[in-house]
């Protein structure tokens, strides 16, 4: 009976540390991100980041983050590094932006996919 209840101890603590761990790491997330550095022919795109950080874990888009390490800005790289996909770029085949969101999107079935349902003027 004591192992029994040994493990359902464990077992409770892991999962309260982990929603310890988890509501940490959204509490300095901002709740919505413009993104105004791509696309210069198109409006801003108001980003819910916080609506997205519940439903994704963050290395979905920050893909080269670890949990110990604030996310950057995508375009701390994109855009400046030749061999990085640049997010000024319109094509939905080449920029990072539309590859990522739109791709989800399309994927999920679910999500704006067309040019003015994010790029609102």
């Amino acid at each position: 009976m004591n192992r029994k209840f040994a493990v359902v101890f464990v077992l409770a603590a892991l999962v309260m540390g982990m929603t310890a761990i988890l509501a940490a790491a959204h509490e300095d997330m901002p709740e919505v991100i413009v993104i105004d550095k791509a696309q210069a022919k198109k409006a801003p795109v108001t980003f819910p980041h916080e609506e997205h950080g519940e439903k994704f874990e963050c290395k979905t888009c920050h893909h080269i983050e670890t949990a110990d390490v604030e996310p950057e800005s995508c375009f701390n790289c994109h855009g400046k590094d030749p061999d990085i996909p640049d997010p000024s770029v319109s094509s939905t085949k080449e920029n990072p932006f539309h590859i990522l969101c739109r791709g989800c999107h399309q994927e999920k079935g679910e999500g704006p996919t067309r040019c003015g349902e994010c790029h609102k003027s």
